[in-house]
């Protein structure tokens, strides 16, 4: 394992490196027989309680409500279990990403102010969406759980011909645990506490990683194509040019290299990802128009913050692989501008050849299905209020 962290590289990955490292799937400790016990501990926890709201599901003693905050904890479980998992089975891949950002950020090239801006950019974007993520969870458990645990009631309630007591808990498990008494609620409850919050940290770290190392990426290849610029100013000095474009052809093929990790370890996490979240505003948004109408005020507040978390979350995706998109077709586009076409044809057949290349951008897909781009964003809205509509009419029906 690399240990040259300089101040860059510690500000651009030390926070998302500590998340990380607590859940045991840090790339560069794949091979710690530590790392891998708190990994299997994490996967047992929230197996656990991937069981427990599966079997409060098929039980569905509760109202539509309940039913509906009981799929969305399902999402939301399902979603870090496979985190949990896919991390750990691509972590050999997503190392050799980790290391090329060490040594990024530990090269002669980066002393210059201009790649020192560009790279620091990049770095703050991500440091910014990783810190904003878990702050608003934090809030968010700050003001959800005393409100379960120190406003909740005790009900009893007759079912079939049995008399039950019921106590509101962190996951929708009222069913599964009814009929207990204070003290093992208060067990059951801290016990929920600590896997909602590994439930979280495991969505919050996966997520920002994928952003932290798509926007890293994005930096050196604005970098690369700020090279290609100095090339086409410098292209009649034969040794510059002929020592440069090799150098420069190498990059790139590493950079691909690169994208195609970021490609193969995330891509199924985002298709299940983003189908999840247009079912889920679907959901949400028929959830409010019910709400208005019999002025369920709460439910509606509920329904609301729901659907602008999920519009946050698949912002985050596409926002990612559009500016990798983008970023990769800008060579091409610089490569072009130059005066290529005054060149001898050795140099100007070698051009050719990159912007052929380069014309084919890099992106990223959700299960090789589509690729994740602003409009991803625009289609899952369609898509979900197209759901709402026929929710609608099946309702009224």
């Amino acid at each position: 394992m690399k240990t040259n962290w300089n101040s860059g590289m510690e500000y651009g990955f030390s926070f998302i490196r500590i998340i990380m490292w607590i859940l045991g799937i840090w790339p560069l400790q794949k091979d710690d027989l530590v790392c891998t016990f708190r990994w299997f501990m994490v996967l047992i926890v929230q197996s656990f309680t991937m069981i427990l709201v599966l079997i409060e599901f098929s039980k569905n003693c509760g109202d539509a409500k309940d039913s509906l905050e009981v799929f969305l904890i399902v999402e939301a479980s399902l979603h870090a279990l496979i985190n949990i998992i896919s991390s750990r089975f691509y972590m050999k891949k997503i190392a050799i990403n980790v290391n090329s950002a060490i040594d990024d950020w530990s090269s002669t090239s980066v002393k210059k102010h201009t790649n020192n801006v560009i790279m620091m950019r990049y770095a703050r974007i991500g440091r910014l969406i990783t810190v904003s993520q878990l702050m608003i969870g934090l809030m968010a458990t700050l003001l959800y759980f005393p409100t379960i645990f120190f406003g909740n009631k005790q009900q009893v309630v007759i079912i079939g011909n049995d008399t039950v007591t019921l106590w509101n808990f962190v996951f929708p498990t009222t069913c599964l645990f009814s009929g207990i008494s204070y003290s093992t609620y208060t067990a059951l409850f801290l016990l929920q506490l600590l896997q909602t919050s590994i439930m979280y940290i495991t969505e919050c770290a996966t997520d920002s990683f994928f952003f932290i190392l798509t926007m890293h990426l994005c930096g050196q290849l604005k970098l690369l194509r700020i090279r290609f610029v100095e090339l086409g100013k410098k292209m009649n000095e034969k040794n510059y040019y002929r020592n440069a474009l090799g150098s420069w052809i190498r990059r790139h093929y590493e950079l691909i290299a690169l994208a195609k990790n970021i490609e193969d370890s995330f891509n199924i996490n985002l298709l299940i990802r983003l189908l999840v979240i247009t079912i889920a505003i679907a959901i949400s948004g028929m959830r409010s128009m019910v709400s208005i109408k019999h002025q369920n005020y709460v439910d509606l507040v509920k329904s609301i913050v729901f659907v602008q978390y999920y519009i946050v979350q698949s912002f985050l995706f596409t926002h990612a692989g559009d500016a990798l998109q983008y970023q990769s077709e800008s060579i091409v586009s610089t490569i072009y501008s130059t005066t290529w076409h005054e060149l001898p044809y050795t140099k100007m057949r070698d051009l050719i050849l990159i912007m052929m290349r380069t014309r084919v951008p890099l992106q990223l897909t959700a299960g090789k299905f589509f690729y994740i781009t602003r409009r991803t964003t625009t289609d899952i809205l369609k898509t979900a209020m197209t759901y709402i509509s026929f929710l609608q009419v099946t309702m009224e029906e």
